[in-house]
Formats: C-alpha cells, structure tokens, sequence
C-alpha cells in the first residue's frame, strides 16, 4: 500500500520533485522526503490519510491551503503548495497533500526525549512559538494542533508547521463530516476544552491552551495529564481536571512563567490571556528567577541580624484552630520585630511560603535572611503545646524547645520565644528593659476572637472583611479596653469603600470613632497611628493629619511593612517622589513577597515619571494577586506613559473583567487617547443610566471626561467626588488622567482644598 501510495504521489508531483524517503507520519498523514530537481533543494509532502480525506473536496482543501500560503515568518515553516493525488480506479476522489521546505533539524518531541529542557532553553523555544501564534492570529489563522510534533528545532530557534491545515480541513469538509474533521483535526492530548468539546466556539485561545500544555511538558519533561493514556481519558482530563502547577514538577520555574502558564490551561477561554501578543510580551518581561522571587538583599547594617519566622503548623487537625497557629506566628514578628538589631522578613512574604514544604535553606535564600524560626503548635482544650526551633541558613539549630502548658500562658510562651531567640542570635535590644511581648487583653476570648477576625480579613475579600469586623466587634464588646480590635475596625471601615465601591460616607463615622477609641486607649500603639491615617487620608480627606499619624506609627515601629508603603502612597500622592520611592522599597525590602509592595513601587515610579522601571514591579503585582484590580490599573497608567496604547487597552479590559464600576472609566480614558471617542462616549453614557447613576464613581467618571477633554464636566464630577468623599480623591496630585484639567483653576482650586492650603490669591 505504502509503495503503490508513493508511486501515486510521485505521478502526480510529475518530474519537478523526486521522491527520496518516506519520514512517517501521524493520524492526519503520510509525510514523505522530495527533492525540489529544478532548485536542488529538499522539501517535504504530506498526503492526507484516506480515512480523513474521505468525504473532503480536494478543490476547496486546495484553495484554503493556497491562502495558508501567505503566512511568512521567520518562525512558521510556510507552505508551498497543494494538489491532489489522482484516485484510483477504485475510489471516489483523490488524496490531497500539500508541501512545505524540508527543515534539518528535531522535532521538539524528539528534544523531550532526553528529559526537561533548560529553563533558557524553553524560554527560548516557548517564544519563537509564542511569536509564530501572534502572527498566525493576527493573518486569521488558527492553528488548532499545537504539538511538540509540529515545533522544529533549527538553527537554535523554533518553527511552527502546519498553520492553516485545520481551516483548510474545515472548509474541505463542507460541514458534513465536521464533527469527524473536528476529532481529526486537533490532538487529544492537546486540545483545549472548548476544543474537546466539540464546540462551534472555538478561536485563537485554544492554541493559547495547547501553548500552556506545551510549556508544561518542555518543563517538566512530561505531559500534565501523563497516566491519560487513551484519546478519552486525555479529552476527560481536559474537560474536567486542572493540571498541578508547574512549580510542583520543576520548582526552578521563575513565578512569573509558572503563573503565565497556568493562565493559559484555564479551563474557560476568557481566563486565559487576550491574545498571542499578550502571551509574548509577558514572555518578553520573564527574568530566569526561580518560583519565588529572590528579593534585592539589602545592605545591613553592622550587627543587624536577619530573620524570617515561618507559620507555625497547626497540629490540633482542626482546622478551625489555624487562625491561632497564624496569631502566633503574627504575634511574634511583631514581638521581634521591635527589636532594632535585628531585621525580620514581613509577616506576607513568610505566609507566601505556608505549606511548600521548602527546606530551611531555601527559605533562608528567597527571602534572604540568615535564620529561620519554625514550629508547631496545637491548642486542645485548655493546653497549649508548642515545638518551636531556630535553625541557621546552614541547618544548623541554634536553639530548640518544647512547650507545654494553659492556654493562659500563651503570652508568656511568646515572651521565652521571643527572648530566647535575641539570646541565640546575641544581638542586643535597645527597648525600656520591659518584656518583648506585652499582653493587649487579659481576656483570651476576646483575644482569640481578634485572631480570628484578623485571619478573615487577610485573605483580601470584601465578604471575608465584613466576617472580620463582626468578630472585632464582639471582641470590643467583651473587652472595651482592647486596643488592637477597635484599630483593626477603624482600618477596615476606611477600605471598605474602597474594597466594595459602597459610599465612604456610610462607614466613615465608625472609622473615626474606632481610631479615636484606640488611641485613647494606647497612644503609643503604631497600629492605631496607623488606622488613624488610613481615616484621615481615606475617610476624612485630611491629607496633613494622615502625614502626622503615620509619621508616629514609623516612630513607633520602625520595621512596619505596612506604615512605610502607606507613607510611600501619601508622599507620592504629594509628588514627593524621591522619599516616596524610597519608603516602598524599604517596604520591599521587609516584605519580598508582597504584592502591595511590588504596586506601590511600581505605581510610585509610574507616576513619577518612570513607567518603564515601574513595570516590572507592577508586572509581579499582578502575577501575585491576578484576581486584584490595582496594579493592573496602574500598569495600565504605566503603558499609556510609555505610548503603548494598545497595551494600555488590554490590560484595561482585563482589570473591567476582575474590577468594579471605576474600572470602566478608565476604559472611557484609554478609549478616549485611542481616538476611539464613540466608545469612550458609550461607556460614560452606559455608566449614567438611572439605575448606574447612583453609584457611578465620580473620580473615575472624572478620568473618563478628562480623556475625553471635556473640562468642565470632568470638574463637576470632582466636585461631586467630594461631596460624596470619594476615597479617590487623593489621587488628585499625581495621577496621570487629571494632567489635561491641571491647567484649570477649579482643579487647582480642589487640590488646595485637599491639602487644607489656603486659598491662592
């Protein structure tokens, strides 16, 4: 069959091409070797397998092929030509191949053969893919069976075959076998979803999909779904099942990789990236790091000691208890923290390591610190028993114990950590000669209640936020004199508007009340400084006392990730952009692992005229906390800067699919500077509507009209922003949108008012 086939094709090539040898070939074709005589060059022929060419008409496949054709880019093999093999007698039509130049080189599959490749080997490969995919898309095509058969290795750079063959299939079928065509066309150990499927809806995304398997077997050396060993089976764990992260197969992956990758394997194909393009250049921005970004290790100052305290493991097996084993370990870098000689990692990079299982030296080197305290801990009734061990960068244990005692003693089993652990690092405490660990309340109820409260709040969602402030509140109502709590209420009430767009007016009163009760009970409590900054600068719009307050909470405790980035955002909020960037990075350098930090910085930068520095960072932000609208909307600030405003677009549409109402005025913005004003004109309309009206963001509306020119509207909305205390509001200074209204004297007016300036003369 296989000579008579040859015979066939060599007939129908006619004498322009001789037939060297046969390659091979998969389920869709036979491939053979020719030589182009007139040239003397070598090309290769694939004739389609009977099975799929039944049915199909070679005219049409022909055609579709020939438009295939038009696709030339350095890394997409083009095709040549295609024809069709004269039937024989005995069957109905003819078998259509199609050629393409011969490449002297591997196929990636057989590359996997011996093993994983090199990460800057397969960053390498990944992006010539990436690149052909951009091309491809952008000329309407569609690849639909991204494999490591179709990626060749030449050159050291990677090709793409076979572009344009499943439309050709497609149009050849004529919709009678398009279900069978659909099966053929497309591999089941690399098909999307909507793919398997068998969906009409099915576009560019799914070779983002196939792209993200691929990544993950030039990773890991293997397919994510390896025991699949039949088309079914692979087509189920497609349908059903999320592949483990790559950093669980190869932890070397840089993070920013590992999150692209599990981008484009999300099941749904409107989470996964736009389009090639944004696949590329988040390739482009890939620095070979591994998973967990190793921060800049600052320079110490002589006698400072560092350290990095993990979670405690909760060993109860209750999982209602894990708020305490987290209180504890909370408490503790706070307690050591206080201690000027030494510096202790941020309590947001330490919990980003929770449950990886990282061996001491590997903490020790992301997070850049010479000792490590871990343990356990498990509350049972009323005991308490603890394991807790100090342990060097090397391994070495400096110190170990075992605790067992009432729960009672919680307080105390903080202080003998806190104080054994300056004992074995030999640094000194420059404090009043009073204990490292002073108890906030004599009731553990209320205590643990506060643990509990601060558990939800963490975990960055509004609900889990508004859980919190019910548990602080029965803490207050147990122990009026609690400090802590009353802070804790006073700082969520000024985000909460934030957090949920809800009017700031409606929680203002119970911020302010809270941050005045806490500092009446403690004044030399940096949380409650703190909190009152937060009401001034959100809440009450009062830019000076915000700077007083936090100023004193930086008095109070010097080594407070969060005091220095909320000084950063109100120093840049007044242009003070040298002693802003220098806050967030020293908030940074306390917290390496903190999406918040990477924002501020990059955000700081952004504004300060820096954008191209500020991406990176916002790029981190936003590859740690996907889910958060912020750094994207500063990023987007950042490429308009850069006059990349196509850029600008995606990554607006992106923070509309994940944000809220305010999101959407910075699409009017971004459409505005695209000249695209019946779109920018049609958002701002969408957002007036009788039932949007109400809670239209009035400084977001501002940025729309402002991108639109439209000066006096933009500054009625200003002025309604006050009015209804739009938390916004401070970003008047620096933030890019109001550049077109700074010339206005109402805008500068506004801004006075502001900043409590009195009035220009």
């Amino acid at each position: 069959m296989a000579d008579l086939l040859r015979d066939r094709l060599q007939s129908s090539l006619g004498a322009a091409y001789a037939l060297e040898r046969e390659l091979g070939g998969g389920g869709m074709s036979r491939v053979f070797v020719a030589e182009d005589v007139a040239l003397g060059r070598r090309i290769v022929v694939k004739v389609l397998a009977p099975s799929l060419a039944e049915g199909l008409s070679a005219e049409r496949f022909t055609r579709e092929v020939r438009f295939a054709a038009r696709l030339q880019h350095p890394n997409v093999v083009p095709v040549h030509a295609a024809g069709s093999i004269q039937p024989a007698p005995a069957e109905a039509g003819g078998l259509p191949y199609y050629t393409m130049p011969f490449i002297d080189g591997a196929s990636l599959r057989e590359r996997l053969s011996a093993g994983p490749l090199p990460l800057p080997e397969a960053v390498s490969l990944l992006r010539d893919v990436a690149r052909a995919l951009a091309y491809a898309h952008a000329q309407g095509i569609v690849h639909r069976d991204i494999k490591p058969e179709n990626v060749l290795l030449t050159g050291g750079a990677a090709v793409v075959a076979d572009f344009g063959i499943a439309k050709a299939l497609t149009a050849a079928a004529g919709g009678a076998t398009l279900t069978q065509v659909g099966m053929a066309v497309g591999t089941p150990a690399y098909m999307a979803p909507e793919q398997a499927a068998g969906g009409d809806d099915v576009d560019h995304r799914a070779d983002l999909y196939a792209w993200g398997i691929v990544a993950w077997e030039a990773l890991a050396g293997r397919h994510p779904f390896a025991g699949r060993t039949t088309p079914l089976a692979l087509i189920g764990a497609h349908l059903t099942q999320v592949p483990a992260p790559i950093a669980e197969a190869r932890p070397d992956v840089p993070l920013s990789l590992a999150t692209l990758v599990s981008r484009c394997l999300a099941k749904a194909p409107a989470e996964r990236p736009v389009d090639a393009g944004e696949l590329l250049r988040a390739l482009d921005a890939i620095a070979l790091t591994p998973a967990v970004p190793v921060p800049v290790r600052p320079a110490r100052a002589p006698g400072v000691r560092t350290l990095a305290v993990l979670p405690m493991v909760n060993t109860s097996g209750d999982p209602e208890n894990e708020h305490f084993s987290d209180g504890l370990t909370d408490e503790l870098i706070g307690a050591l923290s206080s201690v000027s000689a030494l510096r202790v990692t941020g309590r947001t990079s330490s919990f980003a390591l929770k449950g990886r299982g990282l061996g001491v030296a590997e903490v020790a080197r992301t997070l850049g610190v010479e000792t490590v305290l871990e343990g356990s801990v498990r509350r049972s009734g009323d005991r308490l028993k603890a394991r807790v061990q100090l342990v060097a960068g090397d391994g070495a244990v400096l110190w170990s114990e075992a605790f067992d005692r009432t729960l009672t003693d919680v307080f105390a089993v903080q202080e003998e950590i806190a104080q054994s652990v300056v004992r074995a690092l030999e640094v000194r405490w420059s404090g009043d000669g009073g204990p490292l660990v002073r108890p906030p309340t004599a009731d553990l109820i209320a205590h643990d209640l506060y643990l509990k409260g601060r558990f939800l709040f963490r975990s960055g969602d509004a609900d889990a936020a508004r859980e919190a402030v019910a548990h602080w509140e029965r803490a207050v109502d147990r122990d009026p004199s609690f400090a802590l709590p009353h802070a804790a209420l006073a700082w969520t009430f000024a985000v909460l508007p934030i957090m949920t767009d809800l009017p700031a007016g409606d929680f203002a009163p119970s911020a302010r009340f809270h941050a005045r009760r806490a500092l009446e009970l403690d004044d030399r409590l940096a949380e409650a400084h703190a909190a009152m900054a937060n009401v001034s600068y959100a809440a009450d719009l009062d830019v000076p006392a915000a700077g007083v307050h936090v100023r004193r909470a930086l008095e109070l405790d010097p080594g407070s990730a969060d005091a220095h980035l909320f000084y950063a955002v109100w120093l840049k909020g007044q242009r003070h952009f040298v002693r802003a960037e220098a806050h967030a990075r020293r908030a940074l350098a306390i917290d390496p692992l903190w999406p918040n930090a990477h924002f501020v910085l990059g955000w700081v930068l952004e504004a300060s005229g820096r954008p191209a520095e500020g991406v990176p960072h916002l790029v981190t932000a936003v590859e740690m906390a996907p889910a958060w609208a912020f750094p994207r909307e500063a990023l987007v600030l950042a490429h308009v800067r850069l006059g990349r405003l196509d850029d600008a677009l995606a990554e607006c549409h992106r923070a509309v699919q994940i944000g809220s109402r305010r999101e959407r005025g910075l699409l009017a913005f971004v459409h505005a500077l695209r000249g695209e004003r019946d779109a920018a004109r049609a958002i701002v309309d969408a957002m007036q509507t009788p039932d949007e009206l109400p809670h239209a963001p009035p400084c977001h509306m501002a940025y729309a009209y402002a991108g639109l020119g439209e000066v006096d509207t933009a500054v009625r909305w200003l002025e309604r922003a006050f009015e209804v205390r739009d938390p916004h509001l401070n970003g008047l200074g620096d933030h890019l949108p109001y550049d077109a209204l700074r010339g206005d004297a109402r805008f500068q007016s506004l801004l006075a008012r502001l900043r409590h300036e009195p009035p220009s003369l």
